[in-house]
C-alpha cells in the first residue's frame, strides 16, 4: 500500500512540473487593418458656381479712322454657374496630370455713363479647356492650370438714348489659374479654384461707330466632382 501512495505522490509531482515547464500560450496581436492608398487616376463629372470681379474693359469710341475719346472702362462682375468632365492621371506616387472642360452660363456685367456715353458690357457664358498639373498629399490635390478659354460678350453703347453700338461676339482667350481639391470618399471630392479668364480684343461695330472691347476678368469657383 506504501508502495501505490509513494507512485500516485511522484507521478502527480512530476505532471505538476511538466505543466509548470510548459510556456504560456499567447496569441500574437493582431494587424491593424491596411487602409486602401487612394489614387487620383480616372474620370470625373462635377459642378461648380464662381464670382466673377475686377475686369476692365475700357471704352474707346470710334467712328472710321477717327478716334473720338476714352470714355471710362467696363469693370464687368457677377455670377457664373455650370458643370465640368476631366480625367486625371496619378504617376510617381504624388504627381497628377489631367485634362478639365468646363461650361458655365454666366451674368457677368457692367456699364458706365462718362460724358453722355453709356456703354454696357455682358458676358453670358463661357467654358475652358484646361491641362491641369498637380501635387497630391494623399487625398489633397494642390495643382494648377491654364488653357483655352471662350465666351459669349453682348456689347451695347448708346448716346442720349441713341443706340451707337449693338454687337455680340463669340471670343476666344485664355485662361490661367490655381487651386486645391480635397477627396472625402473615394468617389466624392470638392475643389477651391481661383482663375483669371483673358478673351481676345474684338470691334464691337455699329453703323458709323465702333469700339474695340478687352474683355477679361478674375474668377473665384468652388466644385463638386464624383470621380468613377
Amino acid at each position: 500500500m506504501k508502495c501505490i501512495v509513494t507512485a500516485l505522490v511522484l507521478t502527480i509531482g512530476a505532471a505538476g512540473e511538466g505543466y509548470a515547464a510548459d510556456p504560456a500560450v499567447v496569441n500574437p496581436p493582431s494587424e491593424p487593418p491596411v487602409r486602401p492608398v487612394f489614387s487620383w487616376t480616372g474620370f470625373y463629372l462635377g459642378a461648380n458656381a464662381s464670382g466673377g470681379f475686377a475686369g476692365d474693359d475700357k471704352v474707346g469710341l470710334h467712328s472710321g479712322d477717327v478716334h473720338i475719346g476714352d470714355f471710362g472702362s467696363v469693370d464687368v462682375s457677377g455670377f457664373a454657374g455650370g458643370g465640368q468632365i476631366g480625367y486625371n492621371f496619378q504617376f510617381d506616387n504624388n504627381w497628377v496630370v489631367g485634362i478639365e472642360v468646363d461650361f458655365q452660363g454666366a451674368d457677368i456685367s457692367d456699364s458706365v455713363t462718362e460724358s453722355g456715353l453709356h456703354t454696357s458690357s455682358k458676358i453670358d457664358w463661357y467654358g475652358t479647356l484646361r491641362p491641369r498639373v498637380g501635387y497630391a498629399v494623399d487625398r489633397t490635390l494642390f495643382y494648377g492650370t491654364g488653357g483655352l478659354a471662350y465666351g459669349h460678350i453682348d456689347y451695347k453703347t448708346s448716346f442720349g438714348g441713341v443706340t451707337l453700338i449693338d454687337d455680340d461676339k463669340t471670343s476666344v482667350g485664355w485662361a490661367l489659374g490655381a487651386g486645391v481639391e480635397h477627396a472625402f470618399t473615394d468617389h466624392l471630392t470638392a475643389k477651391f479654384e481661383y482663375q483669371y479668364v483673358k478673351f481676345d480684343k474684338f470691334d464691337a461695330e455699329g453703323d458709323a461707330f465702333w469700339t474695340r472691347a478687352t474683355p477679361d476678368f478674375h474668377s473665384i469657383r468652388v466644385g463638386l466632382n464624383y470621380k468613377f
